[in-house]
């Protein structure tokens, strides 16, 4: 039997959901870049080569 979660589970709508993922991502997207680990270049190629939109 499990204990009790520390984290509570917050409902939140779709878009709402999508829209703090999204502002996630790009968190993390601009701070890899500020730190030199990527290029916004070498993002953008990676994406495009993994999204692809029809």
């Amino acid at each position: 039997m499990r204990g009790k979660s520390w984290r509570k589970k917050v409902e939140r709508e779709p878009l709402e959901e999508i829209d703090l993922l999204d502002s996630m991502h790009s968190a993390l997207v601009y701070l890899l870049i500020e730190k030199g680990i990527i290029t916004e270049e070498e993002y953008e190629k990676r994406i495009k080569e993994k999204v692809k939109i029809r």
